[in-house]
Order: C-alpha cells, then structure tokens, then sequence
C-alpha cells in the first residue's frame, strides 16, 4: 500500500521530486509530506511526538528527548490539540446527562500578582457561585460512554439550550439537577427528568449526572495537574480530554493511528 494520497485525484502513486516534495504521477499535483501548517518534522518526530502526546509528557520533556526547538515542539502540540478538539460525538440519541461546572483556580492557590491581573481584567475576584469569574463550562455525557462539553459565555437557558437541541435529538431523555436554565426541555421535546442536589438528592431510580459529575472531575484533576492553562488555551486543553475520554477504551497505538489520521499527513 502507498503511504500517500493525492488530495486532488485520490491516487496514490508519486515522483519525488525538488526539496523531498512529491507529486502526483496522475493530476501532477505537488505537496510536501508531513508538512503541517509549516511545521517540518520527519515522519519519525511527529510518531514520537504523538506518542509522547498520549503518554502526558510535557513540551519541554519532548523538546529536549528529540532535540528540536521548544517553539516547534508547542506548535506541533497545539497542532494535534486543535485537530482532536475538532473529533466530537454528532448527535446524542441515547440517554443524556447535561450539566455545567467552572473551570479555574482556587483564590488560595493564587499569587498576589494573578489576584491583581483579575481585578484589572473583571474588576472583582472569583470566587464560588453565581458571579464568579471563572470560565464556565457545558457538558453533555451519553449514557453510552461519549461526552461532549464547550466552553460557554454564561450559564443561562439561552447559552445552553441551543446546544442541547443541535447535540441531542429531540424525544430523548435528558437529566438534570433542578437549575433553572433546563426548565424548557420539556417544551422542546425531551423527556426531562431531575435530581434536587440542594436536596442531598443525587439519584433517583436511573435518573442522576453522577457520570457527568465524574468527568468534570477527571477534568480538573488533569488540569490542575498541569499548574493552571492560560484562559485563551482553555478550549484546546478542554477538547484534550474530551477526546482522551471518549478514546478510553482505545489501545495507545490505536489513538495514535487516529490522530494520525486526523492531522491527514497525505499533504
């Protein structure tokens, strides 16, 4: 099998030619292979680079075990960050749990100088609840095993019903706690079911947002592993775990076979 394909004729059979390009021997059409939004690394960096991905190392560990520049080994990282942010579930047509969190650090855990950059930025600090200045989050898990979850501008009915109808088909059963942003689902066709977690209501039969509940901690475990993320990068790390939530259950050769195939080396 060749290990290229022509992205004008679907051919696959090559001259190389000038500086490693290749071109296509059917339509003439010329690409440089595993050549990346500029980044030029050998066939072997980007595998290791990805593997290294999978395993959790950092930039800086990558950089300094394949010998390239910092600068480099981050845009090949933001690169892979950007494309599996990209790999979300279409529809939800199972069972759904839908639920919001914040995402952000502790006012403990933060120094005097980032204390005043978010003075300057909100005019107030954060703190817990309504009218925090942490970033808020959406998320909605399928019973299924799939999550998907988006960075939002606030948490009202008109920020997350939207998304609820275009990711979930309608007549499907969707729980909730008692937030009186989902009070419309039944309205838009779903079958909706709720839990009083002011209650110490957590479940009730089979309706609860423990799986829901579970991811956002996996998420900010992961996060705070890292020593925060810079807000204007929230959404690549964000899209990081999703994807590596919905991948679980694949082999490491197997996630990086896919992500292979999302960065589409074939030109």
């Amino acid at each position: 099998m060749k290990r290229y394909t022509c992205k004008k004729c679907s051919k696959k059979e090559f001259y190389t030619v000038r500086r490693s390009k290749k071109r296509c021997k059917n339509c003439g059409y010329e690409f440089t292979p595993w050549l990346i939004e500029g980044i030029r690394l050998k066939r072997r960096e980007w595998k290791n680079i990805i593997e290294w991905f999978l395993l959790e190392r950092s930039g800086v560990w990558i950089a300094e075990r394949l010998g390239l520049g910092k600068n480099q080994t981050y845009q090949a990282l933001e690169r892979i960050r950007k494309v599996i942010t990209k790999d979300v579930p279409e529809v939800f047509t199972d069972t759904v749990e839908v639920d919001e969190t914040y995402l952000g650090g502790q006012k403990k855990n933060k120094n005097k100088k980032q204390l005043r950059k978010e003075r300057e930025l909100f005019g107030k600090e954060s703190k817990r609840g309504f009218g925090t200045t942490k970033q808020p989050v959406f998320g909605i898990l399928c019973r299924s095993g799939k999550v998907f979850a988006r960075l939002v501008e606030d948490t009202k009915a008109k920020d997350l019903i939207p998304i609820i109808t275009k990711k979930v088909r309608a007549g499907t059963k969707v729980c909730s706690d008692t937030y009186n942003s989902y009070t419309g689902l039944a309205a838009k066709g779903y079958v909706h079911r709720t839990v009083e977690h002011k209650e110490k209501e957590y479940v009730k039969g089979k309706n609860h947002i423990n799986g829901l509940e579970g991811f956002w901690g996996y998420l900010k475990r992961k996060l705070a592993a890292k020593g925060g993320v810079r807000r204007k990068y929230l959404y690549l790390f964000l899209g990081e775990y999703v994807w590596r939530y919905n991948n679980r259950d694949l082999t490491l050769e197997e996630q990086k076979k896919k992500i292979i195939e999302l960065l589409k080396f074939s030109g």
